[in-house]
């Protein structure tokens, strides 16, 4: 009988301990009703109609560092340049440089095809994601992962937020 005790007792204790030191995963799927629609009706036109649908039809996508191709897969800012240029639009290939691309965007002012920006990571990268009309964005997450739509009222990227560019006028 001490034979089988000890054993299960030292696996336990085990997963309790390996339990307690598991990482957090910041990029949890987000569930629940859509954030509140973005005044989608007063600022789309058929171009950001046209950037958003690009993004959409990427959806399921696996994430590839370096990425830029529906063939390849994508990390956040490859997905964004591939998206614009699906549209006959130029933007920077790599995030921090699409941060100064287009025009600066006051939070309270984010429309469709804004692109939004976070910062997760250390270094000058940023995390950047296109947003929808549904109080939403579209981005390529992280490895392991597939690109997806998150809220932006999510408190995760709330927290992490660093601003906001317009490219369609």
């Amino acid at each position: 009988m001490k034979a089988v005790f000890l054993p299960v007792c030292l696996s336990t204790a085990f997963m309790l301990f390996a339990a307690g030191c598991s990482y957090v995963d910041p990029y949890v799927p987000d569930f629940g009703p859509p954030a509140p629609a973005l005044r989608a009706s007063t600022f789309t036109t058929p171009q950001t109609r046209a950037v958003i649908s690009a993004a959409q039809t990427q959806l399921g996508k696996p994430y590839r560092w370096g990425g830029e191709s529906p063939s390849a897969g994508y990390d956040c800012s490859g997905l964004m340049w591939w998206t614009f240029r699906r549209s006959g639009i130029r933007i920077p290939r790599v995030s921090w440089k699409q941060y100064s691309a287009g025009t600066f965007v006051e939070r309270n002012d984010i429309r469709p095809a804004d692109m939004v920006f976070f910062k997760v990571m250390t270094g000058k990268s940023m995390h950047v994601g296109l947003v929808t009309e549904r109080g939403t964005f579209i981005h390529a997450p992280k490895s392991g992962k597939r690109v997806m739509e998150s809220r932006l009222d999510n408190p995760f990227w709330s927290e992490h937020y660093v601003g906001a560019r317009r490219i369609i006028h």
